[in-house]
């Protein structure tokens, strides 16, 4: 059955792939995006065009942070919130906007589905909140234990309770995502794998904060967005890890791209990023239980559609910014 999806952050990197799936599912889907500058605006308008270019999708450019900016909005089914400011570095030095963009924005997002009895709003939050992991994996019943290391986890934790409290003793199932550190075609270049792959590929200097052996828990888009619309049949307010329980170190990333590009990489060692963990790991029993979903994809594939699609765009984007 069609639905009318509203989805925010549209022209995101996560909110662009699953505004692509959505439409091809014969949704029609509302996109809203304030297509702000928290890293280069170039990538937010090459995937904005690619959506333009679909019948069942309609862009409004609005700052979720005014509290007006969803007035004109109706019949909406369920509301993706992806939406936010991005960035766990520049966090410390702009908190004001984060608080805006990520805080404010979400509160006003929840109380357009409270006000208008939406049926479900998916809430993306991330894994930053949950800090330093070591090797003990994180699970998602642990709120009460987390202390967010920046503003950015601070300010995506604090709208996860915010939209709780609005949605409390409502209607609307408030669906929680935290995602662990996702990459793939289209993706943000402010992230390691794209910025990795665009200069290793383009004979630059590959800037790596430390000596690249911390750990991450790198998922590929597509399971992302597999999850995604597997929780609109969750009927209850849950939420859950989105990651992957195979942690990659900087420096095999480093390598994979090397294989997959057959290309050297340059590598510099700069100084490591403030409170930067070395292990973020993700309990997946929840998703796997709850929701049948585990990622499918190894960061072997993955980084080489990465590289394929990078390749396939490279005469257009090679001169885009890819770090903040």
């Amino acid at each position: 059955m069609t639905k009318n999806v509203l989805v925010t952050g549209c022209a995101g990197f996560i909110g662009f792939n699953l505004s692509k799936t959505l439409i091809k599912e014969n949704n029609n889907v509302y996109g809203i995006d304030s297509l702000n500058n928290a890293y280069d605006k170039k990538f937010k308008d090459l995937r904005l065009q690619n959506l333009e270019s679909e019948n069942n999708f309609q862009f409004i450019s609005n700052d979720l942070s005014d509290e007006d900016s969803l007035n004109d909005l109706a019949d909406i089914d369920i509301v993706y919130h992806m939406g936010a400011r991005a960035g766990v570095r520049q966090s410390f030095n702009d908190p004001l906007s984060y608080i805006k963009d990520n805080t404010i924005a979400t509160t006003n997002v929840a109380n357009f589905c409270k006000n208008n009895n939406i049926s479900k709003m998916i809430l993306a939050s991330t894994s930053s909140i949950y800090g330093n992991s070591g090797e003990k994996e994180m699970v998602e019943d642990i709120d009460e234990k987390i202390n967010p290391p920046s503003i950015y986890a601070s300010t995506k934790l604090s709208g996860e309770t915010l939209a709780k409290t609005i949605l409390s003793s409502h209607n609307t199932n408030l669906i929680i995502t935290r995602f662990f550190t996702v990459y793939g075609p289209y993706g943000r270049p402010d992230m390691s794998i794209l910025r990795f792959i665009h200069w290793i590929m383009e004979n630059k200097e590959v800037k790596i904060f430390g000596d690249g052996e911390q750990r991450r828990s790198f998922t590929y888009i597509d399971d992302v967005v597999d999850l995604l619309l597997k929780v609109q049949d969750c009927d209850s307010n849950e939420t859950f890890n989105v990651g992957n329980n195979k942690t990659s170190s900087l420096n095999e990333v480093v390598k994979i791209i090397e294989h997959f590009s057959n290309k050297k990489a340059q590598v510099v060692n700069e100084p490591r990023a403030f409170r930067d963990p070395d292990v973020v790991l993700p309990s997946l029993s929840k998703s796997k239980n709850t929701l049948k979903w585990e990622p499918k994809t190894n960061i072997e594939d993955g980084i080489k559609a990465t590289i394929e699609w990078y390749s396939s765009f490279q005469d257009k984007i090679k001169d885009f910014t890819y770090i903040n």
